[in-house]
């Protein structure tokens, strides 16, 4: 394309568009003239006009705070859930106890049945019943008896069912001076007839009568109770169906329970659990009390297996789990 020529009359301030394709002035268009040995012009546009809605500082900042209200509320629908009576732990009942001490006092006798005490983790407290008693504690003398051998003796209980118990005595002048130890302290499932006045025997000793005081020996657990967190043993008791006191117990056995996690809830939209345990299955059911292999009751595998509901397909149902031993860990959350 031959380029376009102009005749230019020096000092005439004539320009001349050596581009043949160059776009023509516009209205409003502005001319500019710069030397040829122009250096580089800064332009600024701190001035410029900006769009309406255009980013600003102060609009971020807006934005900002709107996400981060959102994603609180997305958070606080994804914490562990909180229900009554529930520790994150399957909870369990007692199924062993031993005597950790049988006290002093005495006043315990077979079959007496003792209540633990409550507190915290304690949903219902356990019961244990004495299954047989001991002596607690070195009997007094309530008649010395007379006719008995002069020295060291030893005299046995008569009354009561079981192992009756024996006593190092000293006997002077034909009378029990003093009780110097216990050598048996029995094995009663019946105690002695009359605890205050119990007839003893041995070193020709006629009519000679002690007060004992007895104690637990054995026990078994009538009722396991309910537990959502192990207690520190030795426990004490809370109360008796006798007249015993002073004992405490060492709880050395625990069986798991069903433990309720979550109740109907019609108008959750989110619902999950999962096992924490590392080497123990976790059993959970939506149809009632879970029972590891029972109908109803799906196992989940240790190290982090479980499973969530989300949207259309949560359940409405009370979720139930149980571990393969009391106290094993969980987690759930609910939303």
């Amino acid at each position: 394309m031959a380029l376009p020529t102009l005749s230019v009359t020096p000092g005439s301030g004539a320009t001349i568009n050596t581009l043949p394709n160059a776009p023509q002035a516009t209205v409003n268009s502005v001319a500019v003239a710069l030397a040829t040995d122009q250096a580089a012009v800064p332009i600024s546009a701190v001035a410029l006009p900006l769009p309406a809605g255009a980013a600003t500082a102060a609009n971020q900042a807006t934005e900002m705070s709107t996400l981060a209200s959102i994603l609180a509320a997305i958070q606080a629908m994804d914490t562990a859930i909180a229900v009554t009576s529930r520790s994150g732990y399957i909870w369990g009942a007692v199924s062993t106890a031993a005597i950790a001490s049988a006290g002093l006092t005495g006043g315990y006798a077979p079959s007496d049945t003792i209540t633990l005490p409550t507190g915290t983790g304690v949903n219902a407290p356990a019961v244990l019943m004495v299954v047989a008693t001991q002596l607690a504690a070195i009997p007094t003398i309530v008649n010395a008896g007379s006719g008995g051998a002069a020295g060291t003796q030893t005299l046995t209980g008569t009354t009561g069912a079981g192992t009756k118990f024996a006593l190092s005595a000293t006997v002077a002048g034909g009378v029990i001076t003093s009780i110097n130890s216990i050598t048996t302290a029995g094995n009663y499932t019946v105690n002695p007839t009359t605890v205050a006045a119990e007839p003893v025997t041995g070193g020709s000793l006629v009519g000679a009568t002690v007060s004992v005081k007895m104690a637990p020996l054995t026990l078994t657990v009538a009722t396991g109770g309910v537990y959502a967190a192990q207690v520190a043993n030795p426990v004490s008791q809370g109360s008796s169906s006798g007249s015993g006191v002073g004992a405490t117990f060492n709880l050395t056995g625990f069986a798991p329970l069903a433990t309720p996690v979550a109740a109907v809830n019609a108008s959750r939209q989110y619902l999950a659990f999962r096992n924490d345990s590392q080497a123990l299955s976790l059993g959970a059911s939506l149809t009632g009390s879970a029972g590891l292999g029972a109908l109803g009751t799906t196992s989940f595998d240790p190290g982090g297996y479980g499973y969530e509901w989300g949207g259309s397909r949560v359940p409405s149902n009370a979720l139930s789990l149980i571990g393969q031993a009391a106290f094993q860990q969980f987690t759930a959350w609910e939303g």
